[in-house]
């Protein structure tokens, strides 16, 4: 996503400012988000046999070998212990209780940073012109959004603080189904002793309902929580509501004049159409 353009918008409260002026953006783990549906899945086990299954639990038992016996006749004398569908829900049962866990892991290790990515490739793009992502993000519209260059601001944060982020455009279900993570796959990564079951997860922690597509989200994944720092020279502009109150104005201009009369726009209500209108301050 190379010189992608992107948006952070902000209430304009103390701690919004402080970040803007101390250059760091915040990490939070998927709890703190508000979309409640945030870090929900549904388990699936379709597409599973009995030999499969078997071949799966040799691998569990391979993890703590008995010497008398091979991992491999030890799951074949399991399964040879149990009577019709007994192994699978057996079997099921005591995996999906094994990934449950291995899930809530993941929720509680991975942590986000969110923003908006621009749809369009004129000068004020979608969702920097979105009503809505001004009422819900910036304060009733009476904050500010800043503009990031995607790639930078990934750099410049993952130089700060010497480790990769991982990065994801989030996808938008149009069926109403929430994301699925297979039993399948996870059985598959303990035979294969594979990372797929966690690159699953981890997608589906980048799914969201159809309703939130006006945000156009994409997302930065860490698993260090709280204040990412990155260089100001990431910044492209910052756009401030006309209805924001005068000190923040001004300390949003005291901030560009610091920084290279960074670019500043005055973000303001049409008078005979439901549009926004951006006006160029010269800070």
């Amino acid at each position: 996503m190379r010189n992608h353009r992107v948006f952070k918008f902000r209430a304009g409260n103390a701690n919004d400012l402080d970040a803007l002026f101390e250059s760091y953006v915040w990490f939070a783990g998927l709890s703190a988000l508000n979309d409640p549906y945030e870090g929900f899945a549904s388990l699936s086990n379709e597409n599973i046999d009995d030999d499969f299954r078997e071949k799966y639990l040799a691998a569990v038992y391979s993890k703590e070998p008995k010497r008398e016996i091979t991992p491999e006749k030890e799951a074949s004398k399991f399964r040879k212990e149990f009577q019709g569908d007994s192994f699978s829900e057996y079997v099921d049962s005591k995996t999906a209780q094994i990934i449950n866990s291995y899930y809530e892991e993941h929720k509680n290790d991975f942590k986000i940073f969110s923003l908006s990515l621009a749809k369009e490739q004129h000068e004020f793009p979608a969702p920097l012109n979105n009503m809505l992502m001004w009422s819900h993000y910036a304060n009733g519209f009476k904050g500010f959004c800043i503009e990031f260059d995607f790639e930078k601001l990934k750099e410049s944060i993952e130089t700060n603080m010497e480790f990769e982020l991982g990065t994801s455009q989030v996808e938008y279900a149009t069926d109403g189904k929430l994301p699925v993570v297979n039993m399948k796959t996870f059985m598959q990564s303990t035979i294969d002793d594979s990372k797929d079951s966690s690159f699953e997860i981890i997608d589906s922690f980048t799914k969201k309902e159809q309703s939130w597509v006006y945000e156009n989200e994409v997302r930065f994944i860490s698993t260090a929580a709280g204040k990412h720092k990155y260089s100001a020279d990431t910044i492209n502009a910052i756009y401030v509501s006309e209805n924001a109150p005068n000190w923040l104005k001004q300390s949003i201009m005291t901030f560009a004049v610091a920084n290279n009369n960074l670019k500043l726009f005055l973000v303001k209500l049409h008078r005979s159409e439901y549009k926004f209108g951006f006006e160029r301050i010269n800070a």
